[in-house]
């Protein structure tokens, strides 16, 4: 998941350059409404699955190191909302919300 935030930014700033190219060779801009909008939601789309996906390596790391079964509870708890965040911010059925979402389910039904 995070890998793949960081080539949504990437390819954010791969499209907000490509108007200034294009100004640059044709001196018009095509499609203008798609390459003033596509780089903010692709970037906003980015930050955010690096946030999800930064705070699900510190839950996940936190969640081995507990032992409590009330936190571990919580910790799967807020996995699990993170994982249903990444379903739409990371590009869906991926590896990385497929084991997010298995491991927050083991974690909530954990038993010591």
């Amino acid at each position: 998941m995070l890998l793949n935030a960081i080539m949504v930014l990437i390819a954010a700033a791969i499209i907000s350059a490509v108007p200034h190219i294009l100004h640059r060779f044709f001196s018009y801009y095509p499609m203008v409404p798609l390459y003033l909008l596509t780089p903010t939601i692709l970037a906003i789309i980015g930050v955010t699955g690096l946030v999800v996906s930064i705070l699900a390596m510190y839950f996940s790391i936190r969640l081995g190191r507990l032992s409590d079964a009330s936190a571990v509870h919580s910790t799967g708890i807020a996995l699990l909302v993170l994982s249903i965040i990444g379903l739409f911010v990371a590009n869906g059925f991926f590896v990385g919300f497929i084991l997010l979402l298995v491991g927050s389910i083991l974690a909530i039904t954990w038993k010591p």
